[in-house]
Parts: C-alpha cells; structure tokens; sequence
C-alpha cells in the first residue's frame, strides 16, 4: 500500500490501512466500528485471526462493534448485544450463545439460527409433551417443563445441533420426512416437519436423502422456553 494514493485503494484497502495505523500508535484502548465489513470472506477469516492474535499480545482493551455474530464470537471475551437502542445481554460468547436471554439474542447468535416454535405444554404424573399442532407432540420429563406457566404463550427454542434425527423408531420420537437438505460440506442442514412447526437440524453429510423417513426428537437439556408476549427466556431455578 505504500506506493499507491489513497483513491487508488479500494474500501477493503482503506479499511486495512486503517486498523494499522490505529494499532501502531499502542492505545490503551481501541474502538473498532465493523473495522473488517468491506472485506471478502477469506480476507475477513484472516484479519479476524491478527487482530485477536495483537489483541491478546498487547493486552489493550478493545471494543469492536459488528453486526457480524460470527465476529462477536469468535473475537470477544465478553458480549453486549444490542438491540433498538437497547441492551439485551452482556456476558461470554459461550453464555450468550448457550443461555440467551431472550428470543432475539437467541435468534441473532447462532447459525444456522435457532428453530423457534410455538408450543403448548400438557402435563401428567412425571411426565408432559410439548404439542406443536397437528397432533404431533414430544414427551419430555416433567422437570424439563415444570418452571413454564401454565397458562399463556410459550415458545421453544432449540438450536440445530439439538434436534436429532434416527433412521428406526426410537420411544418418544415422532416419525416425518425430510423436505429439504442444505450441503454445507462438513455436515448438512436438513428441515423436517413437525406439526405446524419446521426443524433444520444439522447432520453428517449423506445421513439421510431427500424425502426420506425419519423419526426426529430433541435433546430436552438443551432446550430453550421463551414467554410467547414478552421473548423473554423462562428458566429452571435449579
């Protein structure tokens, strides 16, 4: 870049010119403001990995927006994910992905983005389903669902790599077909239907083929239950 006028860079040129001038200087603390967005894919996945790498060997503090939450995931130490105007959850990658708070963090972070479904729980002694119309319901453990209302709107929340597909019948799970399948080389994105509700879930490539019958269930430990009005997460107390 040293021999080339500033009109000649292109946006991703500026950009990068930009982040070094800024980390030259050794602030203390540095704010970055989607410092990477005019970059291809392979240079971001680059320039994502040198400035976590000077990040952590100059120990300044730094505070990088992005509307990118592969980016805020695999950069940060802490989030602050903001919506509106307003905060909805700050804590580390692994919490904000593992307990949102709310339906709109669970749907931002995280891809593919979580299945969301409207539910209604019916319970009975030690055990209840989780109904999604048409007749079709899962079982789960009466502990799972204990802390819902029970009355009012309930969604559930479950991440793909929670959904999970069999080829033979298995006690508590719902047999279906696929109705489509996302390649994605490492694994695949396969949706399934379930009641009024469709699942992606995320398999090993070839596990199943389009059309095929399958029986799908879900990990009930890695369920997520949301207020129907407000978003907000209903959690177990212990």
């Amino acid at each position: 870049f040293l021999n080339r006028k500033p009109s000649a860079l292109s946006g991703g040129d500026m950009q990068r010119v930009a982040i070094g001038r800024a980390l030259v200087r050794r602030p203390k603390a540095l704010l970055m403001d989607e410092p990477i967005g005019a970059l291809d894919a392979k240079l971001r996945e680059q320039m994502r990995a040198e400035i976590k790498r000077l990040h952590i060997s100059r120990g300044s503090t730094s505070v990088y927006v992005t509307h990118d939450q592969i980016e805020a995931m695999s950069l940060a130490d802490r989030i602050v994910v903001m919506h509106a105007g307003l905060l909805q959850q700050v804590g580390a990658p692994e919490e904000v992905y593992n307990r949102p708070a709310n339906l709109f963090v669970a749907q931002f972070v995280g891809s593919p983005v979580m299945n969301v479904s409207d539910i209604a729980v019916e319970g009975g002694a030690g055990a209840a389903v989780l109904a999604f119309g048409q007749g079709a319901a899962l079982p789960v453990e009466s502990g799972h669902v204990g802390h819902l209302p029970g009355q009012g709107a309930v969604k559930l929340g479950i991440r793909p790599e929670a959904v999970l597909l069999r080829h033979a019948p298995v006690p508590g799970f719902v047999e279906t077909a696929v109705s489509n399948i996302e390649p994605l080389g490492s694994h695949e994105i396969v949706d399934v239907r379930l009641g009024d509700a469709t699942l992606r879930a995320r398999v090993e490539p070839g596990f199943v083929g389009g059309g095929q019958r399958v029986w799908v269930g879900i990990d009930p430990e890695r369920a997520h239950f949301f207020d129907g009005n407000s978003g907000m997460a209903l959690r177990r107390t212990a």
